[in-house]
């Protein structure tokens, strides 16, 4: 029988070209899978190694985080929408100019003596109106016009007529000027607030909302950073566990075969090893598996482009602390309710539900408005004349005032829209309530678990001590013929477990205490970070 075999590298190709029996297709099988290996190494890209620090990951998370570059451009959209709202007082001007032509036919009336002859009218208008409101209910208009007018009237229909004019043509013009300020201030209805005010009530909320919603993004990232760095040790930690198991099994087999050698264990006892090696084998790559998962989600969190990521493999160079922990249950109630973003947030949503409650009680009110209009005129026949000057300087003055009070006989919709708001609020409030519950629950269970999970890592640290010691009992029995393979299995089966087991306690602890820090909403204090939100 004879196997080609073709491998394949970077730097060419050669073949391998053996001989075997039928003794040998084992050894053939196990080229083949060799070979596979080889040719699966030369076509993946190499790994570099990357070493970060849990304080590493805080500072590349809060500067690629897509989570937290969406919440910044939030931050950024809601102060531009305040600063627009305030463009609703921001004065309008406006000018327009006109020109215009008429012709105007020759009519008959009864009640003259001569008919209106024929004439052409030109016209030119020249305006400006500045208007706008200030933010306690006052309106104004201050509008400006002058006009020119020019007329051009045919008296060649009445010969007699038409003599006065040079052609049977009078060509007459004149200027007007118009000066005029219009006023009103509301005193009930839209006086303390009206729908512009209410909207930058509600946008300096929403501001601070989204400043509030920024933080809380910040404390959940550092969170998931600190949780999956933690993680990502427990699954480094799983896999090296179990390749010492690995080892163990692979020893206990050699010894097992020497053993049936010397006639102190028979085939099954092998076949029990080789069980368990195998086993061993299985669960090495889900450990493997998982910790390249955790890896992945690690990175995740940390870059905007995981594809630059693709060849890196992380390096965590901090070591789990698991050092007892002080916990005052008062002082993290406490705290919680005062720093947490999310409460606040909840708090701010009760504020700004307070607006609309204010705004809608004041549209019960009628409307009663104190109204003004001032303005002066002038006309003559040349434009930089008196005309001008006499609409600027108030020489004709024309003015109005008085009062306007209007209001609905029912008032239905207003009042419906009150009752609504009244009860959004209430609304507001509960929810309120109901988090500020939700989250002392949640720091009231974390407080708890802290102490029984320091007692875990204590009890599972001197459990695995104690599966050492037992194991290194047990495989000197088994050396000595006392004792049977599958009691050795067993006490290295508890060995692997005790390890796992105090590797997920000290792991577990860490955890409940980045996420009590995180409930108390301290976390940003606990990792030494300081946030300003302008």
């Amino acid at each position: 029988m004879v196997i080609i075999l073709q491998l394949k590298n970077m730097s060419g190709a050669f073949k391998l070209s053996l001989r075997f029996g039928a003794a040998g297709r084992l050894l053939t099988a196990v080229l083949l899978v060799i070979a596979t290996a080889a040719s699966a190494q030369t076509t993946n890209a190499p790994i570099n190694p990357r070493s970060l620090s849990l304080r590493n990951c805080f500072d590349l998370a809060l500067n690629r985080n897509l989570d937290l570059r969406i919440e910044h451009l939030q931050v950024e959209m809601a102060g531009d929408e305040l600063s627009g709202a305030y463009g609703v007082y921001s004065p309008n001007l406006a000018f327009d100019a006109k020109h215009g032509y008429e012709t105007v036919l020759g009519d008959y009336d009864p009640r003259k003596f001569n008919s209106y002859f024929t004439a052409q009218n030109t016209t030119d208008e020249l305006g400006t109106d500045l208007n706008g409101k200030l933010p306690f209910g006052f309106n104004y208009d201050l509008s400006s016009t002058v006009s020119k007018i020019e007329t051009i009237t045919d008296f060649r229909s009445d010969p007699e007529y038409a003599t006065n004019f040079p052609g049977g043509i009078r060509s007459t013009n004149g200027h007007d000027a118009v000066v005029d300020l219009k006023m009103r201030q509301h005193l009930l209805k839209d006086f303390w607030i009206d729908a512009d005010r209410e909207v930058l009530l509600a946008r300096r909320a929403d501001l601070k909302i989204s400043q509030q919603a920024l933080r809380f993004q910040i404390m959940t990232t550092l969170l998931g950073v600190e949780l999956a760095y933690y993680e990502l040790i427990a699954t480094r930690d799983e896999v090296q566990v179990q390749e010492k198991t690995l080892e163990l099994r692979r020893q206990f087999v050699a010894d097992t075969r020497r053993r049936i050698e010397l006639g102190g264990a028979t085939p099954l006892d092998e076949t029990q090893a080789e069980i368990q090696l195998q086993n061993t084998l299985t669960k090495l790559a889900t450990a493997r598996e998982v910790f390249f998962a955790s890896q992945n989600h690690l990175i995740s969190l940390l870059t905007d482009d995981f594809k630059s990521w693709a060849g890196e493999e992380v390096q965590l160079t901090d070591t789990l602390q698991s050092l007892p922990v002080s916990v005052n249950r008062s002082d993290r109630f406490q705290s919680a309710l005062s720093q947490r973003p999310d409460l606040i947030e909840a708090r701010q949503a009760v504020e700004k539900s307070g607006a609309m409650v204010k705004f809608r009680l004041n549209q019960i009110f009628p409307n009663l408005d104190l109204v003004g209009d001032y303005g002066g005129q002038g006309s003559e026949r040349n434009f930089t004349g008196p005309a001008l000057g006499d609409a600027f300087s108030f020489r004709n003055p024309e003015y109005s005032y008085g009062v306007v009070v209007s209001f609905p006989l029912d008032n239905a919709s207003a009042r419906g829209d009150y009752r609504a708001s009244k009860a959004a609020k209430q609304i507001a409030e509960l929810q309120l309530k109901k988090a500020e519950q939700a989250v002392l629950l949640q720091v009231a269970d974390l407080v708890s678990s802290i102490d029984f999970r320091f007692s875990q890592v204590g009890s599972t640290h001197a459990a695995r001590t104690y599966a050492e010691s037992a194991l290194t009992t047990e495989t000197k029995k088994y050396q000595d013929g006392i004792a049977t393979s599958l009691e050795v299995i067993l006490f290295q089966e508890t060995l692997t477990d005790a390890r796992s087991a105090e590797i997920r306690a000290q792991v577990d602890y860490n955890k409940a205490l980045a996420q009590l820090a995180f409930a108390d909403g301290t976390i940003l204090e606990r990792n030494h970070l300081s946030l300003q939100v302008k």
